[in-house]
């Protein structure tokens, strides 16, 4: 039998400690080795990802730029034909307007518009008491001024270039020629401005200087009534304590009227308002004066703001109430009567004075105004206009409201302009659109905005209203410019004109210009081949990129009767390029992988024709250039409205 082993030997607390330190040392010796093993192979794959994406990009440069200069000569055969096609509309137009023989300056022609002006500058100082006359001639020159909002608005909606080398020159001198036509108009805004002022001053000073006739007139026509024994016998007393209210024929734009308080009526203040029942207003009477003449004018146009970006805006005019200071009465010496007189280059005296409480007005919307019955004080409230800080204030207005819809009546804390002020972004971010044809050179557009449904027609050169609320009786259903069109629903309290400083306040992200821009003008040739609808994922994880859905729609159909998902294709355009993911509105989240065996191209038409995505019935149509003009006002519209980037679908 073999000796036994000897039993291991017991190490001791400081070769334990030792053996624990050396297997700890090799563990991470160990560790060391794997990591850097794995850094190697992680900084090689690393490497060969780059080099890959390099030669992706390598490709996808090449592969564009080649595609571009293809795209490049399709444009300049665009524009051509483009450019042809306006020459002819244009000629059209101006024979038309010659056989019209209008004296109405066209605002496109700067030598008219100068002129316009320099006449309206030149007019005589107003000296007789001719106001029905005078504010005809203010219509006028507002009748003007908005076509000159119209023809602003219509820049908006014009046609850019795309933005690439090759054309970057271009562009920027297109942008300084586009910003210096927008500042010339303006600054034409700003003197028919003036010149309403200047105007309505002259008026302010003919109202006084006729105060003594005014009462005169109402005097004559109470003893004549008197002398006839009409019921409630007229004492034929002092005829100052008789109340004037005078009106004078309102116009589309201006409302104007004045009321002259007596100097010496004994019963003292007036408990009840003052009614312009031909003006459809009312406004109460201070407490803290007894001798004045109430002005009160109301203008369809905001001529208080400053120019500059604000969340809100006045919608259905302004009210400016203001109290002139009368000359005092004439004084009997002998046989003479003496009146005082203002010069008329001197300023009539407005009269200054704190309200003691709130001070009452009512005054009724312009019919064109819509505000839904749905719609509560939280998107509207009526403001008063501080002329010192010139802005537009809401603190201390009382009971605000509107009456039977059209109606504002509100008591407010001082006087100044009053009016009715309403948030930009009311109707947007857009919850989805929908744009399709319905015939060769017909499309029907959808906007679902925040508060309502809006249908358009779109022809070439036109759009059309396709609404019957009675608040767009004057323009829906009438075949418009793009700007006119979206510059009346502006003025009706819809506006469908966002511009950059909105995607903030909207909370929206913001878009890519050179991606919208693309991207609209894919979709402007693809509408005559394919039904087009907004994508949920458009303001999600796509960032600064569009996202659009297409479906096919060779029989120009309004409406599918069977609609699958499978059928319709999610784009994204970015400011070069654009491609076909795998997105879907169903999915939980955001699949931006392209669709197998794609890739980018320079276009959307491009993009399907290379991947054998569609027909070549479909990619004819995309090309057909009989419909330039069809196709610049689809883009119009796009562009205008900015639904590619403003819409946020749920």
């Amino acid at each position: 039998m073999p000796p036994k082993a000897p039993p291991p030997k017991k190490l001791t607390k400081k070769e334990l400690k030792e053996k624990a330190e050396q297997e700890k040392k090799e563990r991470e010796e160990q560790e060391r080795i794997r990591k850097e093993a794995e850094e190697k192979q992680r900084q090689e794959e690393e490497r060969l990802r780059k080099l890959e994406e390099e030669r992706l990009a390598a490709e996808e440069k090449a592969r564009l730029q080649e595609e571009e200069i293809e795209n490049e000569v399709q444009r300049s055969v665009f524009k051509e034909n483009l450019d042809n096609a306006k020459k002819v509309a244009r000629a059209n137009d101006d024979w038309d307007k010659f056989l019209l023989c209008s004296i109405k300056p066209d605002i496109t022609q700067e030598a008219q518009l100068t002129t316009f002006i320099t006449l309206q500058k030149e007019q005589k100082i107003i000296t007789e008491l001719k106001v029905a006359e005078e504010i005809q001639k203010l219509q006028q020159a507002e009748n003007i001024e908005r076509d000159i909002h119209r023809f602003l608005t219509h820049l908006k909606a014009e046609r850019k270039l795309q933005q690439n080398q090759q054309q970057l020159q271009q562009q920027q001198q297109q942008q300084v020629f586009q910003n210096d036509t927008v500042a010339r108009n303006k600054m034409y805004i700003a003197q028919i401005r003036d010149i309403m002022v200047k105007k309505l001053e002259e008026i302010n000073t003919q109202m006084v200087l006729n105060a003594e006739l005014f009462i005169d007139e109402k005097f004559a026509e109470l003893t004549k009534k008197a002398n006839e024994g009409a019921k409630g016998t007229f004492k034929l007393d002092d005829k100052t304590k008789q109340e004037v209210i005078k009106t004078f024929p309102p116009t589309e734009d201006f409302k104007y009227g004045i009321f002259i308080y007596p100097s010496n009526k004994p019963s003292g203040y007036r408990h009840k308002p003052n009614e312009y029942p031909e003006l459809q207003l009312a406004v109460d009477v201070p407490r803290s004066i007894s001798v004045f003449l109430q002005k009160i004018l109301w203008t369809s146009f905001d001529n208080y703001s400053p120019d500059l970006y604000s969340k809100f805006r006045i919608v259905g005019g302004v009210l400016d109430i203001e109290y002139l200071q009368m000359l005092p009465p004439p004084k009997k010496v002998n046989t003479w009567t003496l009146k005082q007189n203002y010069e008329l280059k001197e300023t009539v005296k407005r009269l200054a004075f704190e309200l003691n409480a709130v001070f009452k007005v009512s005054y009724q919307l312009p019919s064109y105004i819509w505000i839904p019955n749905k719609e509560t004080q939280k998107v509207w409230r009526v403001a008063f206009f501080d002329r010192v800080s010139e802005q537009w204030i809401t603190d201390g207005v009382e009971d605000a409201k509107l009456d039977k819809g059209i109606n504002i009546v509100a008591s407010i804390p001082k006087l100044g302009p009053i009016g009715l002020l309403q948030e930009r972004c009311l109707d947007y971010p857009y919850k989805n659109f929908k744009l399709r044809c319905v015939g060769n050179e017909k499309a029907i557009l959808d906007i679902q905005g925040v508060r309502d449904l809006f249908k358009f027609e779109i022809g070439p050169g036109y759009i059309q209203l396709l609404k019957k609320d009675p608040e767009f009786q004057h323009f829906a259903y009438k075949k418009l410019l793009v700007g006119a069109l979206f510059y009346e629903l502006y003025r009706s309290g819809v506006n469908f004109i966002p511009v950059i400083e909105d995607a903030q306040s909207a909370n929206i992200i913001q878009k890519d210009e050179g991606a919208e821009e693309l991207a609209l003008n894919d979709l402007s040739e693809a509408v005559r081949g394919f039904y087009i609808e907004s994508s949920r994922w458009n303001n999600s994880d796509t960032g600064p990129q569009i996202v659009v859905k297409l479906k096919e729609n060779p029989e120009f159909d309004e409406e599918f009767a069977e609609n699958q998902e499978k059928d319709w294709k999610t784009i994204k355009w970015w400011n070069n390029k654009c491609a076909i993911i795998q997105a879907k509105d169903s999915h939980q989240k955001c699949n931006q992988a392209f669709l197998p065996d794609t890739e980018t191209h320079c276009n959307l038409e491009v993009l399907l024709k290379m991947h054998s995505l569609t027909t070549q019935e479909t990619l004819a149509k995309m090309k057909d250039l009989h419909y330039v003009i069809f196709i610049e006002t689809i883009q119009q519209v796009l562009r205008i409205t900015k639904l590619l980037s403003f819409t946020v679908r749920d």
